[in-house]
């Protein structure tokens, strides 16, 4: 027989059992619930495992430059040679045009915040580079007569022009010269150009610096500081003596830099930038009139970048 004494011994036992697990379940819900109420909503400081993503445009500086070609039967230098940058000016079909981004001097980067402060950066600064033509510059080093007699059989367009109305002038540049004589630097002289463009790829350290944050945690103002360097590709439009072209892509130096900027953040996703970047670049195998013909410099440069990105 069932021993009905002991079953009902039993039923209140396991009943206060599954009500004991009950409770602990709901108190494990409950402040877990509570856990995520009192967690503070992200602001614009949180930026840890954040990605930033930005695009700009910028305007350039350049110190002046020694600039080097050399091929053969030539060697010689240009001293303190002026450049200036060459800015797109403001057309819809252009800066609101997807397929023509290239054209003008732009700014593309993107950034990893590893803490809430400090990121790494890398991107490309796309950056014009034209020497100033009718500039009078001195010059060193040697040309062989017969580099200009040969370079005049496949003269540029421009060249061409200069050289029919001043026939004497480029004949100047023949044989040693100490570094004392000065000439102007117009076509049949040279044409030098880093126009599509001077490409600086670079690799960055960076912090960022709270200035104000607003009282929704939203919005607010820092300061953007970072160093870093990089290669340099340029794409050299060049003719020398006369006798050029405009080269291919290619891997002429490195550059090294650091960038200050002040941004502004809205809605946690959206920011502005408005900063300046100045450094280095040692350009030692520049592409010239084909061939072996090189060129080579080095300058000091200054960019002022206004941008906008978001973050993701």
């Amino acid at each position: 027989m069932y021993n009905l004494y002991s079953l009902r011994i039993k039923r209140p036992f396991v009943s206060t059992k599954h009500k004991f697990y009950v409770l602990i379940v709901f108190l494990l819900i409950g402040s877990s619930i509570t856990a995520e109420e009192n967690v503070a909503p992200a602001t614009i400081r949180d930026k840890k495992g954040n990605w930033n993503i930005q695009w700009g445009y910028n305007r350039d500086y350049y110190t002046q430059s020694d600039i080097n070609f050399r091929g053969p039967g030539y060697n010689y230098s240009l001293k303190s040679v002026d450049a200036r940058d060459k800015p797109e000016s403001f057309k819809a079909d252009v800066y609101l045009n997807p397929t023509k981004f290239e054209i003008p001097q732009y700014n593309l980067k993107f950034s990893y915040f590893f803490t809430d402060r400090f990121f790494l950066s890398f991107g490309e600064d796309h950056m014009k580079y034209v020497v100033t033509q009718g500039q009078p510059v001195k010059y060193s080093g040697y040309i062989d007569p017969g580099v200009i007699a040969k370079n005049q059989m496949a003269l540029s367009t421009e060249a061409a022009l200069f050289i029919y109305l001043f026939p004497g002038h480029v004949q100047e540049m023949a044989g040693y010269h100490g570094g004392d004589q000065t000439i102007a630097l117009t076509p049949d002289i040279l044409k030098y150009e880093h126009t599509d463009g001077l490409n600086y790829l670079f690799l960055d350290f960076g912090w960022i610096t709270p200035l104000y944050t607003s009282s929704d945690g939203l919005s607010g103002l820092s300061l953007v500081s970072s160093i870093g360097g990089g290669p340099v590709v340029c794409r050299s439009d060049v003719r020398v003596l006369g006798k050029g072209q405009n080269n291919n892509f290619h891997l002429s130096g490195y550059g090294v830099s650091g960038y200050v900027a002040t941004r502004y953040e809205f809605s946690r996703t959206y920011f502005l930038e408005f900063g300046g970047k100045g450094g280095y670049i040692d350009l030692t195998d520049v592409l010239t009139s084909g061939g072996s013909n090189r060129a080579s410099q080095n300058f000091g440069f200054l960019e002022l970048i206004l941008s906008g990105g978001i973050a993701i």
